[in-house]
């Protein structure tokens, strides 16, 4: 029957080789190892088929999801509170998603990809020396992110807090 079918065809649905993930705990451990596929899919094609404007910008959004997974999320100031967190890099003018990255929890195998300084580096990686403006949010925004891009050739605009960080 029609209903059955759908179960049964999403059972056989795979985007990645299930054999290559390790276990949970495990030093290469990644929950979302079977969609990264798509991930880079859409990033690539984000990047090829739309030059962006000289102002970009680089926040978090939150895609509303209610599921049992590790990397829920909860971000008070949201319209959408719980989610799956993802970074973007986007054009200021008009949104266009230029890079995104989701964001899958906080492992202490993958406590140093999870810095504040290591996810703007990497959003902000193919505009590097193009001549860009890069605007930061509070959360992003340290002295260390605004001396790296000026480095690379790219400029970074922030509010910075006395209390904050490098």
């Amino acid at each position: 029957m029609f209903q059955d079918r759908f179960p049964a065809l999403l059972t056989m649905f795979y985007l990645n080789n299930n054999d290559a993930k390790a276990a949970i705990g495990q030093p290469d451990y990644d929950p979302i190892l079977k969609i990264w596929p798509v991930i880079d899919t859409l990033n690539t094609k984000f990047q090829d088929i739309y030059t962006p404007e000289e102002q970009l910008t680089t926040d978090e959004a939150i895609c509303p999801f209610q599921g049992c997974i590790s990397f829920h999320v909860y971000i008070k100031g949201k319209p959408h509170k719980y989610g799956i967190k993802m970074f973007e890099c986007c054009e200021a003018k008009s949104g266009y998603v230029y890079n995104l990255e989701v964001y899958n929890g906080a492992y202490p195998t993958n406590s140093e990809n999870n810095t504040v300084f290591s996810v703007v580096d990497r959003l902000c990686d193919k505009i590097k020396g193009m001549g860009h403006c890069v605007s930061l949010d509070r959360w992003f925004f340290s002295p260390k992110i605004f001396d790296h891009s000026w480095a690379c050739k790219t400029k970074a605009a922030g509010t910075l807090t006395s209390n904050r960080k490098a």
